[in-house]
């Protein structure tokens, strides 16, 4: 079913009616007017002088503290953060800058990470699959399985297409299929993530990341290969992943290996390609191809 995103101005949007339409229900909504005078000192030299630093660097974004982005937080973000039931990690900021045309893999977030993701200059195209009707995912990964040019027929999956521009701000819960691209030439956004440290059995994707989460505390050496780190996963790590562990069986654990062993040939099929858009991504981030003059740190 083709959905229609909610943009709502965060004005006339308390915290209470948040939590309960938005937050609670997992229910992705664009909050607009998001704009504070600080968000005017983060520009592409902004970036490069606080965040380019190589040991901070993941692939597709610059991780900080929260303290080093408190500034910039809404009000709204700054109580989410804080509420009992959310977990965050040591760098729960994250900062994000393409150029024009740069477009990520099909993918939902590891961790069971909620995010804010508010857009401070540029635009973006968003679309996203809902967790209830999920793309098949890489064996023990995130990534979808899917081609570059992938568009989700809506007789098969609930999907949202939007934009985002300059003062909105994306609310994006957890396992969320989705893919981005940019749509100007200068395009920065600000993120916050967090975990709740309960799990979600609601949806198919929710239920495979708890499967999976026991799988590999029952067979370590798959740690090995997936790219979270199980022993700090959501903040909490052991705490957290026997929340989400809760209630999966035995039985639940047998069918989700035979799942993911199922997929393995495919995936193995799609590899190369997979492997090479997510290079391009990574190439992509982070340039500053018209503004020569600013300089780099290094870590």
């Amino acid at each position: 079913m083709q959905l229609e995103i909610e943009k709502i101005p965060i004005d006339s949007l308390d915290y209470d009616r948040f939590v309960q339409d938005y937050l609670l229900p997992e229910k992705p909504v664009v909050l607009t007017g998001v704009v504070k005078d600080e968000f005017k000192k983060i520009t592409p030299e902004f970036i490069y002088t606080h965040f380019k630093k190589e040991d901070r660097r993941n692939i597709g974004w610059f991780d900080a503290t929260l303290p080093e982005t408190v500034a910039f937080v809404p009000d709204l973000v700054r109580k989410v953060l804080g509420r009992k039931d959310m977990s965050m990690r040591d760098l729960p900021a994250r900062i994000f800058m393409q150029p024009n045309a740069h477009k990520t893999l099909y993918h939902y977030d590891g961790n069971s990470l909620h995010g804010f993701n508010l857009q401070i200059a540029g635009r973006k195209r968003w679309t996203l699959v809902s967790p209830s009707t999920p793309l098949p995912s890489a064996p023990l990964m995130f990534v979808s399985l899917v081609d570059e040019n992938f568009v989700p027929n809506s007789k098969t999956y609930d999907v949202f297409t939007f934009e985002t521009s300059e003062g909105e701000m994306l609310f994006l819960p957890r396992y969320w299929i989705h893919a981005v691209e940019t749509l100007a030439d200068t395009n920065i956004n600000l993120n916050w993530v967090f975990t709740p440290t309960f799990p979600n059995h609601r949806s198919a994707v929710g239920r495979r990341e708890s499967e999976l989460l026991l799988l590999r505390k029952r067979l370590p050496f798959l740690n090995r290969f997936t790219t979270d780190d199980y022993r700090s996963y959501g903040g909490m790590g052991d705490t957290l992943i026997s929340n989400y562990i809760e209630g999966v069986s035995v039985g639940n654990l047998i069918v989700r290996a035979v799942k993911e062993l199922a997929i393995l040939p495919y995936a193995l099929l799609k590899a190369s390609k997979i492997k090479a858009l997510a290079k391009r991504f990574e190439d992509n981030n982070f340039t500053l191809q018209d503004i020569p003059s600013a300089k780099v740190v290094r870590g």
